[in-house]
């Protein structure tokens, strides 16, 4: 947004004159790859089957097209979030912007995608007006490319409609890579105010795809985030596996 808004009156005349169709405009959408855990501490990717063409009945992320003129990339971003989970005031990161040619059949779409981390418990997910399903796909990824999986239907990343295969794998990559030196984990607890270093570990695993070392977790989890106000000691404890472990709470900022 322009901070100054006093203009001359030469460029008022040159804006009231200029020909928007002198550049050929592309179409603009925010795609969101929204990740949560299951019950088994599985990552998991809110995927949506397509009901009209192109890609008709194919499975993709969720996403929409800017309504230009009338809000920002942000705020398309996070109405299509409500959309299709019924939730606002969730920490959108920015991913990349996606403008291959040929990426969309219909013509130069750009798409801004977007990751969100929500707890699963939060999620009230609904298909959009254009869409015939919502649902969660658990996630494999490894040197084979990514499996997704719901009950018994089993879905390739080939499968998937537009690059969201690509937009798919950029995302963990990139989640995977920011962990350690971001508060994304935090976002997927199911309770920021009371948790264990045990639940944080697990989360970090899930992301990571390995095992990590407890006592070391939790000299770094105490040096980056305790000792930096970040997390707070609760005076609170809870038996875990026969033992008591405590509790603490994450300080939003």
């Amino acid at each position: 947004m322009r901070k100054n808004n006093r203009i001359s009156k030469e460029e008022k005349e040159f804006l009231e004159q200029y020909d928007v169709t002198k550049f050929e405009r592309p179409s603009v959408t925010a795609d969101i790859v929204i990740f949560t855990l299951d019950d088994s501490d599985e990552l998991n990717i809110l995927l949506i089957k397509r009901g009209g063409f192109p890609y008709k009945d194919h499975w993709a992320i969720p996403g929409g097209f800017l309504e230009a003129g009338k809000e920002s990339i942000d705020e398309a971003a996070a109405r299509e979030l409500k959309t299709e989970t019924n939730i606002d005031n969730v920490y959108l990161k920015q991913l990349y912007t996606f403008g291959d040619l040929g990426r969309d059949p219909r013509t130069t779409v750009l798409s801004v995608a977007y990751t969100a981390l929500v707890p699963k418990h939060k999620l009230n997910i609904r298909a959009g007006d254009d869409a015939k399903e919502a649902k969660l796909f658990s996630i494999k990824y490894d040197v084979n490319g990514i499996i997704f999986t719901n009950e018994n239907k089993v879905i390739f990343e080939s499968d998937l409609a537009f690059d969201h295969a690509e937009i798919i794998k950029m995302a963990i990559t990139r989640l995977r890579n920011r962990i350690d030196y971001e508060d994304d984990a935090f976002n997927l607890l199911k309770d920021r105010n009371e948790f264990t270093i045990s639940e944080l570990k697990r989360i970090h695993e899930t992301i990571k795809n390995r095992t990590l070392d407890l006592p070391n977790f939790r000299k770094t989890f105490l040096r980056e985030y305790v000792a930096t106000g970040k997390v707070v000691e609760l005076n609170k404890t809870i038996t875990s596996k026969g033992k008591p472990a405590r509790l603490y709470k994450y300080i939003e900022r």
